[in-house]
Formats: C-alpha cells, sequence, structure tokens
C-alpha cells in the first residue's frame, strides 16, 4: 500500500481525480467479502488476496481523496471542510456501528461478530465505485465565492517522477515524516485493545460511539482552524500544542489503564463495574486519531507551493501512514504485550512533537499554500482563481 500511495500523484497526473477514485474504491468490497467468508467458513487464503487487492486500490485512494479535500475547498475554509470530510467518512462508520450493534447486542461475551454484518459491509461498497463517477471534475467546479479550483497541467510521467522527488527532498517533507508515520500507527493497537477485555456488543456500541465523537471534535477542531480572527500562525500553532498535549494526556492515562488490564485481565460488559474507566478511553483515542489525521492534512495544504505539489505531499504522507500502520501491525501481531505496544505508540508520540513543531511554527510566515503564493509571484492562472 505505500507504493501505491507513492503512485497516487501519478495515476491522478495521467486520468484525473474521478478515475482515480474509481480505482481506488475496487479493492474494499474484495477485502469485507474475504472478512465475510473467513468469519463464516474460516477461509484464509482469500484473506491474503482480499488484503493485497485492497492495499493496491486503496493506496491510490488514500492520496486521490486527501488531494480533492484540500483542492476543492477555498483556503480560508479548509479546516472544516476537511471536517466535513470525516464526517461523511464516519457516516459510513456510524452506519456500520449501527448494523454492528444491530447484530450483536445480545453478544455479552467475547468473540468473534456475527457474520451478517460483513454482507452489509460488502453491499455497501460494492457501491463506491459507481459513486465515485459521480464527482464533479475540478476544472468545472465554482467556488461559493466565485472562484474556481486550481488545477495542474498534465505533464509527462517522467516529469511527474522527478517532481515527486523534489517534494521528498525538501526539508520540511523530512521534519513531518514521523508525524504521518504516527498518525496511523496506533490503530492497530487501538482495535486489539478492546477485543481481550469487552463483549462483543460494548465493542459494536464503541465503534458507533467513536465515530459520532470523531465527527464532533473534529468539526469544532475544524472551526478553530478557519477562525478569521486569529491569524494563521498562531491557529496552527495553538492548535497544534493542543492536540499533543491531549495525546500525550491521553496516553499516560492508558497507560495506567493497561497495566492494571495486563495484571488482572477483566471481561467487561456494558452493565459491569469499572467498564466506562476503560472504554472511554478507547473513545479518547478515535478522538486523537482523527484529530491528528485531519490536523496532517491541513497542514500539507499550507506547504504546497503550486497545486500540483498538493496531491504529491498528500501522496507522499499517506505512503508514510500506510508504512506506519504496515510496521505496527506487522508488531502487532506478534506476541508483544499490549502494554509494550501502547509505550512504543508513547515513544512514537514524544519523537514526533518538536520536528514537527518547527515546520507548524512558520505556517502564515514562510509557507503560505499555492494559491496565496501564486498571488504573491503574479501568477496570471492563479490570480485567475484566488480572491
Amino acid at each position: 500500500m505505500t507504493a501505491s500511495c507513492l503512485c497516487g500523484s501519478m495515476v491522478t497526473n495521467r486520468f484525473g481525480y474521478r478515475i482515480a477514485l474509481v480505482i481506488g474504491t475496487v479493492g474494499y468490497v474484495l477485502y469485507s467479502a474475504a472478512l465475510y467468508t473467513n468469519n463464516r467458513y474460516g477461509t484464509v487464503w482469500f484473506i491474503y488476496f482480499g488484503s493485497a487487492t485492497c492495499g493496491l486500490s486503496a493506496g491510490i485512494f488514500w492520496a486521490t481523496e486527501g488531494a480533492i479535500m484540500l483542492s476543492y475547498p477555498e483556503p480560508e475554509k479548509r479546516g472544516r471542510y476537511l471536517a466535513y470530510w470525516l464526517s461523511y467518512r464516519n457516516s459510513g462508520s456510524i452506519l456500520g456501528g449501527i448494523i454492528n450493534l444491530a447484530f450483536n447486542y445480545k453478544g455479552t461475551r467475547t468473540g468473534k461478530l456475527d457474520w451478517r454484518t460483513y454482507i452489509v459491509f460488502v453491499v455497501l461498497q460494492a457501491l463506491g465505485p459507481g459513486a465515485a463517477f459521480f464527482l464533479s471534475p475540478p476544472e468545472k467546479i465554482r467556488r461559493r465565492n466565485g472562484t474556481k479550483v486550481q488545477v495542474s497541467k498534465q505533464i509527462p510521467n517522467l516529469e511527474e517522477l522527478k517532481s515527486l522527488w523534489n517534494v521528498l527532498k525538501k526539508k520540511e517533507f523530512f521534519l513531518i515524516l514521523p508525524y504521518f508515520l504516527y498518525v496511523t500507527w496506533s490503530l492497530p493497537y487501538i482495535s486489539a485493545y478492546l477485543t481481550p477485555y469487552f463483549s462483543v456488543r460494548s465493542r459494536a456500541l464503541a465503534s458507533l460511539v467513536s465515530a459520532v465523537a470523531q465527527v464532533i471534535s473534529t468539526l469544532i477542531f475544524g472551526v478553530f482552524l478557519d477562525w478569521a480572527r486569529v491569524d494563521l500562525n498562531k491557529r496552527a500553532r495553538y492548535g497544534y500544542i493542543f492536540m499533543m498535549v491531549l495525546i500525550g494526556a491521553t496516553w499516560a492515562w492508558g497507560t495506567v489503564v493497561q497495566h492494571d488490564y495486563q495484571i488482572n485481565k477483566p471481561a467487561l460488559d456494558w452493565d459491569d463495574a469499572g467498564f466506562g474507566r476503560g472504554w472511554a478511553l478507547y473513545i479518547f483515542w478515535q478522538i486523537n486519531f482523527s484529530l491528528t489525521y485531519n490536523y496532517g492534512f491541513w497542514l500539507i495544504s499550507w506547504l504546497a507551493s503550486e497545486p500540483g505539489d498538493t496531491v504529491r505531499f498528500m501522496s507522499v504522507a499517506r505512503a508514510a501512514e500506510a508504512a506506519g500502520q504496515a510496521i505496527s501491525s506487522g508488531i502487532s501481531s506478534t506476541t508483544t504485550p499490549l502494554l509494550t505496544l501502547l509505550g512504543i505508540n508513547f515513544a512514537l508520540w514524544g519523537v514526533v512533537v518538536v520536528p514537527t513543531y518547527f515546520v507548524v511554527r512558520e505556517i502564515g510566515i514562510i509557507y503560505f499554500g499555492p494559491e496565496k503564493l501564486g498571488t504573491l509571484r503574479g501568477d496570471e492562472s492563479t490570480d485567475k482563481n484566488t480572491p
């Protein structure tokens, strides 16, 4: 998936956003079908095939969807639009959580989900490629303020590769690389955390509540990132500091809870004493993930110096996310204790904080994004499209 993410800018440059998005959605339905057959019949080979197919297509999807959400809205509304994007994405999680809870609300024990849960997911994800065809091409978009979406011209593949390499060589990319490795690193641990300690219906409830909590928290955060009364540099710095303090405090809380669970392994249902202490922790971890996810994309939008760099930055950032999640999943698949996995996440958070801040503190001072820079340079094509 890391390799396919890196190919995102190549595919988008060659075929455009719409076709790239269609290609990116194909693998998901195969993966869901593989989960269904494994859950019901114990089929193993399909899991490997579905995972590989999903990895190849999802990398392109990851790069393309992010580039769309950074390119289409006005710069001053980008924080809110990123939050809307997560809301749309989480509407699937909310629907999935409702379906999950409906099929598993009687599951008071730990164990696997009802196989019927996966059938609904297969049907819904089969609609994805067709839905992607309805995406409006960027050159036909008119924003609410009357401006156009900046569109990068198609260039030869070799030139696109050189441009991608130039992004990889940028100092700011190396400084934020640990951040994007961290963003999805925690997901395998977070997913593994609930299974041994909480009942099936408690986990189903968690998937629903966490999706709703992510939507609310990112909407509030997005409004702050777009708050015009506070200058851009302060929004970038204050938002980053708040987010990182919250994450650090949550990892400290998690260390205490995970240590207790490792000594005395519980089997908790939602009406058991002590349920909320560990269950709420999962909700906060999911909130933290969504905040780092959206803030990272918002940060990238200001680093790009031309429209084409937006999808290139997105491609390499999503490749780093995929690599981080793959490495973390590999570690999680071993017999490594959950407390050790938590410690790795906590340590990686500590590694990320300072280097990323070196870039964050220059937003609005050195980094203005492609539309503002185009205006400063006097680019004719940019002047027409910029307020």
